[in-house]
């Protein structure tokens, strides 16, 4: 038999059919999920990805169109095409649990929860689905290098923005189009490695990264939420100039360590209604944003600011945004106090009878975020110290954690990876999170270990 690239996708055909007909842990299914990894990782060699599209009844892998195939591989197409997958993209070092994973999802014919979002939300981060694009040559790209370099450019772009609206301009619309289309892209195709660039505190300017962040985190919450499209890019576009009429107030204000008094607070809460103003007569602003601009501060019962606006019904974005706005301040170091912990956000956010957040969104939101959220660097029972480097996809308690300081805080030469979900033999869990520790207290980033 060939081990070409036409062996490579009837090994994968085969897998799909396994997966359909057939639990996890049978035994077909766990030897077609062997013979696929090896598969995988032979054609893979040295590169960096694996590319599978499907045009029309074609396979092509990677630069190679295969003949027409059999009457079986020719179903194989068409139940992707059904799927509304054209592209399979393998990167290096993906595993068999994410091949078995990968598999599983693929199988799942009926459901709301898009495929990309089922496969993040079962730790699948080295195989990404998407669409043939000829526009986009940097869509298969994964990874945390790859999103730093997107959330880097999207906070040079932000600036931008930012001076053009400080300066009397109108922030050019194009501009911010272009951050929205870039982190669209990697909400799609690797959500964990930007929401780990959201979560770092050591970034120097916190309003270009507050305006990022926002944008990332509500884009993450409405892809969740099955929105894609034009539509996702336009909650994107929102988020992100949701704080714009801030470049109108005193830094006296916006820095000011302790608490602001009437005339300080007055000076505050006119942001909301200037946001708004300069969003509105920047031409292909869309309508959103400046709706966004003006609610953001106000709570479910409408208190909150601007007041005395009478009875409205929040919008979806707004409701979104607002919990971004305030998760992102909480967590990122200001001039007056340092960044909370995950932990204790998400306890003061979740406090009951609270009237800022919706409960739903904010409840699907902690879920999005997980525990511990990949990046998070935490202290094990051992007294060891690591990053999270995948979640658990049922236990969020129980991540994945590479070993960076053994229990005397000597920092390892190789580290380690340790699931701390696995039990040894005696049914025991050898190793538990306890705590997230602070990045600057370890004088570590997170970023260069992922």
């Amino acid at each position: 038999m060939s081990k070409g690239p036409d062996d490579l996708v009837r090994r994968l055909a085969a897998g799909m059919r396994a997966a359909e007909l057939y639990s996890p842990q049978h035994p077909l299914v766990q030897r077609s999920v062997q013979a696929l990894s090896v598969a995988i990782a032979a054609h893979l060699g040295d590169a960096a990805t694996l590319v599978v599209g499907f045009i029309g009844d074609d396979v092509v892998v990677n630069d190679t169109r295969l003949g027409k195939g059999s009457a079986s591989l020719t179903g194989f197409i068409r139940g992707l095409r059904d799927r509304e997958v054209e592209k399979i993209t393998f990167h290096r070092g993906v595993t068999a649990e994410e091949i078995q994973s990968f598999l599983t999802e693929m199988a799942v014919k009926r459901t709301r929860s898009p495929l990309a979002d089922r496969l993040a939300g079962k730790g699948v981060r080295r195989i990404v689905i998407g669409k043939l694009s000829a526009e986009d040559p940097q869509q298969d790209q994964i990874g945390i290098e790859a999103a730093r370099k997107v959330y880097s450019n999207a906070v040079s772009s932000a600036e931008t923005l930012w001076e053009q609206a400080k300066a009397g301009d109108k922030p050019d619309p194009e501009t911010a189009r272009k951050i929205i289309d870039s982190l669209a892209n990697i909400v799609n195709g690797d959500r964990t490695s930007l929401m780990a660039l959201t979560a770092l505190k050591k970034y120097d300017n916190y309003t270009f990264t507050h305006m990022v962040n926002v944008a990332a985190l509500s884009m993450a919450q409405a892809r969740a939420l099955n929105l894609e499209g034009p539509l996702l890019r336009e909650f994107g576009f929102a988020a992100l100039m949701h704080d714009i009429g801030k470049v109108n107030t005193p830094l006296e204000v916006l820095n000011k360590p302790g608490k602001l008094d009437a005339e300080e607070f007055r000076v505050m809460k006119q942001h909301v209604v200037d946001g708004a103003h300069i969003l509105r007569r920047t031409p292909e602003m869309p309508a959103l944003a400046p709706i966004v601009a003006f609610e953001h501060h106000l709570k479910q019962d409408l208190s909150g600011y601007p007041e005395k606006i009478g009875h409205r019904k929040l919008n979806l974005c707004t409701m979104i945004v607002s919990i971004a706005d305030v998760f992102d301040a909480l967590r990122s170091n200001r001039p007056y106090r340092e960044g909370l912990a995950t932990s204790r956000i998400r306890a003061i956010m979740s406090e009951k009878d609270n009237p800022a957040f919706n409960g739903v969104l904010l409840r699907r939101f902690v879920n999005l975020m997980g525990l511990f959220p990949i990046g998070t660097i935490v202290r094990l029972n051992t007294d060891e110290v690591g990053v999270v480097t995948a979640e658990h996809p049922e236990d969020p308690f129980r991540p994945q954690v590479k070993i960076l300081f053994d229990r005397r805080g000597d920092k390892i030469d190789a580290p380690t990876l340790a699931n701390t979900w696995e039990r040894d033999s005696r049914g025991a869990f050898p190793r538990a999170v306890i705590e997230s520790v602070d990045p600057d207290s370890m004088e570590l980033d997170p970023l260069t270990v992922l």
